[in-house]
């Protein structure tokens, strides 16, 4: 349970440390090696060891130790920061990004940064639910091959579903042609999918012939047998290789003494065609010309979450909220309805905002029943959906039941999913037709960092064209968005999902649910791509966080200042970043806007309005920018830019 105020949020900087060895460049965070690039081109976004308990929550490696070696002459760096800010690539070894004392990395070996080998070695330990158990990971780099290896040692059973090293190819490479090799010595060509796909696309990986940009390399895993999910599903920005495979039954115990052993190797299989160098900085984007032929679309509808912390509930209508296009109340006949409904009514206020209700439940919910008492309680339902809440679909049963109930109500019926994009896709065959089709949205269902969070908004927009060719007759409504999951979908214990007390319910008790991020300029800027995203990808409204509380769109007590963030309407200061950025842009509903997603790198999106131009940086570099009217600018990391 999240009752607790949030922690103090973290800046908008990339705490990852640059590298660069001969050919290789990739950066460096605790456990994760990540933008893993061969002569400037991405091979993988990310690889590190993952350890899942029971529930499939990662447990937090804790940094024990880190060193880097230089096998050409010996030379070590210490176990803290050599003191750089990371925004230059740093030749051959730089300073570990541990929380060890600190102290300098080895000097460069010269211009190219090309030596033998670079090793840098990471010791961890995992303590939680799954039990006890420390690793060693070894990144050596050499001038033609990568390569990690993971020794996990369990030192108490550890009960997991998962145990050992995962691998992330970049979803730019959707679309792309491989050659696969499996386990058992076949070769295939596949062609990784660009439409989501909601199964496996391969199975039995040994090793992946990779091509991008006509750099060819080799990835082979070993010491399991691996497989790939489109991690797009839960708009994550890649496709990711894992073991072990998931028809083996799940979780399984690793005794005590026990060692997993893994490697991942990727191969440059070509001499480089030039001479390897830093690439320059990339110049400033220049809006007009890209505002100019991009199309307008309307601005869909925004609403919000009910507030799911019952001592954080509005009690009145919040100024600069009047414009809101819905509420969304998520109710389970698993808990009592009527705080929920009480609480819902204050904040849709004197305004009589619409309700856009989603009830979740079993096969014989009554569906009827929560509606006479949402509108006994004065709320003004405009929608409806229901959800099998163990499918979190809505199965054709439940549909019956809801068509019945919303019969002579003027209540619009709605269909989907309530958890994910994934179950969405996965059991697209058995959930009805229907004019309005909902998911919600999550960029951390996996992963915390910033920088994957700014590159799922991507993934983001790959989920609604996915959706679109599953529902082409449907209108999207998209959400609700939050930064962490609200439901635990795949947790193998039902107590962790439709919970209740005195201080809340729903996701106010999933764990995990509050981002210490939530309230800061970083996060407006991210609620301004993902309005722009669902822009670009036609859905007709989209719901965001929650009203107020730990995940809401009001500002605490303590507002972590007012740098990077957009204007607040009188009256409307006590709304957070993200709170401001929906004030600003719900009055527009249905105007046309022209959308630019990602035009300075992940984060970064731009919605112009013919009056109103929003430049929203949730990326971790500065974005130089050329404006409509030729003005320069820089917009930082974090913090969203208006233009009259």
């Amino acid at each position: 349970m999240d009752s607790t105020p949030p922690p103090r949020p973290a800046p908008a900087t990339d705490p990852r440390t640059r590298h660069r060895h001969g050919r290789w460049t990739f950066r460096c965070e605790a456990e994760e090696i990540s933008e893993i690039a061969l002569d400037g081109v991405e091979l993988l976004a990310s690889a590190r060891p993952a350890l899942r308990d029971a529930q499939w929550e990662t447990i937090p490696p804790q940094v024990t130790a880190e060193s880097w070696a230089d096998g050409a002459d010996g030379a070590d760096g210490a176990d803290g920061t050599d003191g750089t800010d990371g925004t230059d690539w740093t030749d051959a070894v730089d300073g570990a990004d541990g929380g060890g004392a600190g102290g300098e990395g080895a000097d460069s070996a010269g211009p190219t940064g090309a030596r033998d080998v670079l090793t840098r070695t990471l010791e961890v330990r995992y303590d939680g639910a799954a039990g006890a158990a420390r690793a060693t990971s070894t990144l050596t780099v050499g001038e033609t091959e990568l390569r990690l290896r993971l020794v996990l040692t369990a030192e108490d059973e550890v009960i997991t579903n998962r145990a050992g090293l995962t691998a992330m190819l970049p979803r730019e490479m959707a679309g792309h042609d491989a050659v696969l090799t499996t386990v058992d010595g076949h070769h295939r060509d596949v062609r990784l999918p660009r439409q989501i796909a909601p199964w496996q696309p391969l199975f039995g990986i040994r090793s992946l012939a990779l091509s991008p940009s006509g750099v060819r390399a080799r990835l082979e895993l070993t010491g399991d047998e691996f497989e790939m999910e489109d991690q797009r599903n839960w708009t994550d920005a890649s496709f990711k290789i894992y073991s072990r495979p998931l028809e083996r039954p799940f979780p399984y115990r690793i005794p005590a003494g026990t060692e997993v052993v893994q490697e991942l190797v990727l191969t440059a299989l070509d001499a480089p065609a030039d001479p390897v160098g830093i690439a320059a900085a990339a110049p400033g984007t220049d809006l007009r010309p890209l505002l100019e032929a991009a199309a307008e679309v309307p601005l869909p509808g925004i609403g919000i979450g009910a507030t799911t912390a019952h001592g954080a509930a509005l009690t009145a209508p919040q100024p600069g909220l009047e414009a809101l296009d819905h509420l969304v109340v998520e109710v389970s006949d698993r808990f009592p309805l009527e705080p929920v409904l009480e609480s819902a009514r204050a904040e849709a206020g004197a305004e009589e905002l619409p309700v856009d209700l989603r009830i979740s439940g079993a096969g014989d919910v009554d569906v009827a029943g929560i509606l006479d008492r949402a509108e006994e309680a004065g709320l003004v339902v405009v929608r409806a959906a229901v959800f099998d809440e163990a499918a979190h679909v809505t199965t054709p049963e439940l549909w019956e039941r809801l068509l019945g109930a919303v019969a002579g109500r003027g209540i619009e019926p709605v269909a989907g999913s309530r958890s994910h994009f994934t179950e969405l896709n996965r059991q697209i065959a058995v959930i009805p037709q229907a004019e309005h089709l909902t998911f919600p949205s999550t960029p951390q269902m996996h992963m915390r960092e910033t920088w994957h969070v700014a590159r799922s908004l991507a993934a983001l927009g790959d989920v609604l064209a996915s959706a679109r060719e599953l529902r082409p007759e449907s209108r999207l409504l998209l959400g609700p968005v939050t930064l962490r999951p609200r439901v635990n979908a795949v947790a193998t214990d039902p107590g962790l999902v439709d919970r209740a007390d005195a201080s809340g319910y729903g996701a106010h008790l999933t764990p995990g649910s509050v981002d210490p991020r939530q309230h800061t300029p970083w996060a407006g800027a991210w609620a301004a791509a993902v309005i722009a995203e669902a822009a670009a990808g036609g859905a007709e409204s989209v719901s965001l966080m929650e009203m107020a509380g730990p995940r809401g769109v009001v500002a605490p007590a303590a507002d972590p200042g007012a740098e990077g963030m957009i204007a607040a309407a009188p009256g409307a200061e006590g709304l957070s970043p993200a709170g401001r950025v929906i004030a600003r842009l719900a009055p527009q509903r249905g105007r046309p806007v022209r959308v630019l997603r990602g035009p300075g790198g992940p984060g970064t999106a731009v919605l112009a309005l013919e009056d109103l131009v929003l430049l929203a940086n949730a990326g971790l570099e500065d974005w130089a920018v050329r404006g409509p009217q030729g003005e320069e600018l820089v917009v930082a990391p974090g913090t969203v830019h208006e233009l009259g």
